[in-house]
Parts: structure tokens; sequence; C-alpha cells
């Protein structure tokens, strides 16, 4: 039982975590307004400059002193292309579907450069499983909720649990999270009472970006050894968490959780006794993550809980 219990709970967090800090990056840039469809490129920065710290200094650095290094510079290099994004969509005022599928475009083809540069191939290896905590004393004990939490969990899930609820209270517990939201639904009526929506809408970007850097640098970790320049469009399923929660935390973790259990079976299905035998292609459940993401783009109702001028560059000129 306990086998079960650490390979599909267990699994169910891998995909769970990095999904819900990649919502939640999404989350607080299209609170403010700011389109945000680059979080597929946000991640794959920061899960390559994340990686590559590790691939650097694993031989001469302690181990926790690394992993907090890593998610440091992660979270700076996610942050720079965040920036890069809102300075395109809020003081250029471009197309923001545009800007972020250069982003898209441009930060894998730029790991891949720096990658052949240092190392003479595209992609590379790191050793991640050091990064793992065997077991919590005590907690690792407790039935059932101690193999699946707190027996050979990363240490990335419980720094992210602790991050998205930190998230979850500057965004709807604190000023800057109500000013955020306010200038997402109405920036007008925003910088009439003094509130500078570039301000804000640059001050959200750089959450998203060190948020959504953190996302790629904890997916990558935790699911693969080698960095191919891509984080396997988990930051498109991100997006689509966003909109299945309805621009909700809670909707982004129950979203999430969702799209876990689906990564799990897509990636377990050889060994679960009843689904093994089953005439499918194995294609099919590479592909289940991306066709229920699909099937949730059609399905989902009109984004009613949607920020109200979300894509919309703001003028001031024009109040």
């Amino acid at each position: 039982m306990n086998v079960w219990i650490r390979l599909i709970g267990g699994g169910i967090l891998l995909f769970f975590m990095p999904l819900t800090i990649g919502g939640m990056a999404d989350l607080f840039a299209e609170r403010s307004g700011v389109l945000c469809m680059c979080v597929e490129g946000i991640m794959v920065a920061g899960a390559f400059a994340g990686v590559l710290m590790i691939r650097l200094f694993a031989e001469t650095m302690n181990v926790w002193a690394l992993l907090f290094l890593s998610m440091a510079v992660s979270m700076i290099i996610g942050l720079l292309v965040g920036l890069l994004h809102g300075f395109a969509a809020i003081h250029l005022k471009a197309e923001q579907n545009i800007s972020s599928t250069a982003i898209n475009t441009l930060t894998p083809a730029l790991a891949m450069l720096i990658s052949k540069s240092i190392f003479g191939t595209d992609n590379f290896t790191y050793s991640s499983n050091k990064f793992i905590i065997p077991k919590v004393p005590v907690l690792g004990d407790i039935p059932i909720i101690g193999p699946l939490l707190f027996q050979g969990t990363y240490a990335t899930t419980y720094i992210g649990i602790i991050l998205v609820l930190i998230l979850w209270f500057i965004l709807y517990k604190t000023r800057f999270g109500l000013q955020l939201r306010s200038t997402g639904e109405n920036p007008q009526a925003s910088d009439s009472v003094g509130i500078s929506v570039y301000k804000m809408r640059y001050s959200a970007m750089m959450i998203a970006g060190a948020i959504g850097g953190l996302a790629g640098f904890t997916y990558i970790l935790t699911t693969s050894y080698v960095f191919m320049g891509t984080v396997y469009g988990y930051g498109f399923l991100a997006l689509s968490i966003v909109s299945l929660g309805q621009w909700k935390p809670s909707g982004i973790m129950l979203g999430a959780l969702l799209f876990g259990a689906i990564g799990v079976l897509s990636s377990t299905y050889s060994v679960i006794p009843i689904i093994k035998d089953l005439p499918i292609p194995p294609v099919f459940y590479s592909m289940l993550p991306y066709i229920i993401t699909l099937l949730v783009v059609a399905i989902t109702p009109n984004a009613h809980n949607a920020p109200a001028v979300c894509g919309e560059p703001y003028d001031k000129s024009k109040r």
C-alpha cells in the first residue's frame, strides 16, 4: 500500500507544485492587467538557470546552500524575463500575445545556445536526487499522510507550499494586492486615486517572472535529470489551469491536482494493473495532458472572473 501511495500521491505532488506556482505567476500578471502567455518561456529560463548552477557547483557547495543558490538564480533570471515582457507590454504597448510568443521562442533557443557554448552540446545532465528529504521525523510515520507528504519528498515541494500561501496572502490580504487587482479591473479609477498603474504592473511582472522562473526550476529538478531546453509544455498547462480555476488561487490548486493526476497516469500507466492491459497505444498517454488541456479550453465557461482589462495597454494620457 505504501508503495502505491508514494508512487501515485508522490507523483501527483511532483506535477502539482510547479503547475500551481506557474499558475500563480500567470495570476499575478493578469490580475494587474498584463496578459502573460509567456509563462512557458519564463519557466524554461528559470529551469535552465537553476539546473546550470547545480551542474556547475554540485561538487564544491553544500547541498542545501546549492539548492537555495539555484532557486535564487532561477528567480532572478525569471524576473528579468518577466521584466522584458513587462517592458514590451507596459512601456512599448506592444501586442501582448506577440511579445509572449517572442519570449517563448527566444528563451529555449538562448538556453541551448549557452549550453552548447559551455558544454559543447545543447543539453546537459545534472543530479537532483540529493535534494530529496528521505523522511521527516515524526510526521513521516503518520499513516497514509506520512508516506504521501513526508517521505522521499523534494525540499522544493515544502518551499513551494509555503510560497503559494505567501502569494495568496499578498494578493488578497494586503494593500499592495488590492491595488494590484484594481489596476487589472479599472486602471483609470486606480490612477485617479493616486495608484501608479505602470508601477503596479511592473511590480506584478517582476513577481510573476520570479515565481515563474522558480516554477520551471521546480518542475525540471523533480522530473528529469537532463535539461533539453524545454519544460515540456507545462507553462501552457499552467495557463489553462488559471482559466479553469477562474483566476482564483483555490481554483488553480484544484486544477493543478487534476492535471497532476493526469500527469501521473501518463507516466505510470504501464505499471497500473487495470490500465496497462487496455488496448490503447502508449502515445495516447503521453498526449493525455494536452488533450485534456484542449478539452478544458473548449468546455470551460466564459471567463466571467477574468480581469476586466487583461491584455489592454494603459495610456495615461487617455484617462
